[in-house]
């Protein structure tokens, strides 16, 4: 009987220990699905939990929320009207995933995907990036962690990083797009080693390359943002 009740009650902490940490990460991934003749649907949706202003949590999380909406409603009517005028083959796909790319307990760095398949060779992928900071409930933006001066720093990175692999790029359109870009309107991530810029499918390469990323590191830009221990 004692050994029993030694298993519940390490079972109990355990189950608090797990509650405890998802309650200090803020964040959570709300999981759903649904399918019929016409479209299959899988949903991973991050939401945002137990940051102190409600009001940026919950307009945030409504923010992305109505996107997702969107997204899927968008693929509903490809399905149903393709499928009345006789053309769908198969269901089509709506899937939106996340990937949390770093997170502690003041930061969260995350992309959403929103994948769509409605016929063809293949199917689309396009996303949007997040990085919160859940300590002072604000979205971080690209000049909220470089400095004046970095911007060099990071499109010398990134062309040379395309020049090593120049065959899995559109070189010439590669390096006019990313010499010429606004960064400030370059989707980004943070990682505990860099800073991780993204493009979407056939910006800068073709469809077989992916959606190209580029990590500038820490060391590179010679400093790091508050929110990334060293």
């Amino acid at each position: 009987m004692k050994r029993f009740y030694v298993l519940g009650v390490l079972m109990f902490i355990t189950v608090i220990a797990v509650f405890s940490t998802m309650r200090a990460q803020n964040l959570e991934l709300v999981r759903s699905s649904a399918k019929d003749s016409t479209i299959t649907i899988e949903l991973s949706i991050p939401r945002l939990n137990y940051l102190k202003d409600k009001t940026f949590q919950d307009n945030l999380n409504s923010q992305i929320e109505s996107n997702v909406k969107k997204f899927v409603q968008q693929v509903r009517d490809i399905a149903a009207q393709d499928a009345a005028g006789g053309v769908q083959r198969m269901p089509y796909e709506a899937n939106v995933t996340t990937e949390v790319r770093y997170q502690t307990n003041e930061f969260v760095s995350f992309i959403v995907y929103y994948y769509q398949f409605t016929g063809g060779a293949h199917g689309i992928t396009t996303f949007d990036t997040y990085n919160v900071d859940t300590k002072n409930c604000k979205i971080v933006a690209l000049a909220d962690v470089i400095k004046q001066g970095d911007e060099k720093i990071i499109k010398d990175s990134i062309l040379k990083q395309v020049d090593q692999k120049k065959e899995e790029f559109f070189e010439e359109d590669a390096s006019q797009l990313v010499t010429n870009e606004d960064l400030s309107k370059r989707p980004f991530v943070i990682e505990e080693d860099g800073i991780v810029f993204k493009y979407n499918h056939y910006e800068i390469a073709p469809y077989s390359t992916g959606m190209p990323e580029f990590k500038i590191t820490w060391n590179e830009l010679g400093s790091r943002p508050w929110f990334i221990k060293e």
